[in-house]
């Protein structure tokens, strides 16, 4: 028997919404492999030829009303070898793309959270990602498709258009250059970078300076070389020894302190509107190596620099202390 949308009692709302999200899309009931797994090729293929005959057949009717329709009638008839390849070549490209929305569906169903909003995605957003995401063939690349999908359920307006003509146009190569700078980037989307010159400040990293000229063309990093992240002091304590900030790497709270954290300036690298979205995919990974040069980096300009540690109290909450050096 087959799979319904209607046929939906039962399970989790989130996987509710992405049914009924992916099923719009591609005009048919979208079977996640979690829910249904066995899939009936041939009868699939014979949806597959009516759906391509029924194109055919109007795009046979709006040919009809130029002069050409004459010419490729004289050219069907003279080769039918011609005309059978093409509705091949057709049918083909209809499943390939079927396959990578279902397996991009598939991966959304495992990022999916406990609970989603019940606010509708954009008609436009949904043409959109549905319209890209049927010529993603890479499996790693269809991971991060499907993320993109789960978070876009989850909140919409999460990933703007942008974004997604970004993530049409990046590579392997590119996403995992991406996946090196967000092991080195502040959550809010910047790499503080340990040094003056790029072309060797991160190059230990994984990242040289063309690397950064390809995330830049890829549109997930801004131009400049000689970017500086401000930090404007806007109240400072009667002791400005005690002036401090708190960055956020990975899951590691850094704070800097002393006189010259007042209005720093840090060499930085900025993401993207669509570098910071896609940012929030990537796991959260401390990079040590990079954080003890940064601590370093710091230091030497006057800074004091420490990392948090939660420290267990007695009424089994935590107090976050600053006494070890980055």
């Amino acid at each position: 028997m087959g799979f319904e949308v209607k046929d939906l009692a039962g399970l989790a709302q989130p996987l509710t919404k992405l049914i009924e999200v992916v099923s719009d899309a591609i005009g048919s009931a979208y079977r996640p492999k979690a829910v249904e797994r066995e899939a009936d090729a041939k009868a699939y293929e014979f949806k597959a030829l009516a759906r391509a005959k029924a194109e055919a057949e109007a795009e046979a009717k709006y040919i009809a009303l130029s002069s050409n329709i004459k010419r490729i009638d004289a050219l069907v008839q003279a080769r039918p070898e011609l005309a059978e390849r093409a509705r091949q070549r057709l049918l083909v490209r209809e499943i390939e793309g079927q396959l990578n929305i279902e397996a991009i569906a598939d991966e959304a169903s495992k990022a999916l959270p406990q609970n989603v909003s019940d606010e509708p995605i954009s008609a436009d957003w949904r043409r959109k990602f549905f319209l890209e995401a049927e010529n993603v063939c890479e499996a790693d690349l269809q991971v991060l498709w499907g993320k993109v999908l789960a978070g876009e359920l989850s909140s919409p307006g999460a990933f703007g258009l942008r974004t997604l003509d970004t993530l049409r146009q990046l590579s392997r190569d590119e996403a995992e250059l991406f996946r090196r700078a967000c092991s080195l980037a502040m959550v809010d989307g910047w790499i503080a970078v340990p040094g003056h010159d790029l072309n060797v400040a991160l190059k230990e990293f994984g990242l040289e300076y063309g690397d950064l000229m390809t995330l830049r063309d890829a549109g997930l990093l801004m131009d400049g070389d000689h970017i500086s992240k401000d930090f404007r002091a806007t109240d400072i304590p009667v002791d400005p020894v005690k002036y401090s900030r708190v960055l956020f790497n990975n899951n590691i709270l850094i704070r800097v302190s002393g006189p010259a954290a007042i209005n720093m300036q840090v060499h930085s690298l900025i993401f993207t509107r669509s570098g910071r979205e896609l940012q929030q995919l990537i796991e959260r990974n401390e990079n040590r190596p990079y954080l003890a040069k940064l601590g370093m980096h710091l230091r030497a300009r006057g800074l004091v620099v420490k990392r948090g540690s939660p420290t267990p109290q007695s009424d089994g909450t935590s107090i976050l202390d600053f006494e070890t050096d980055l």
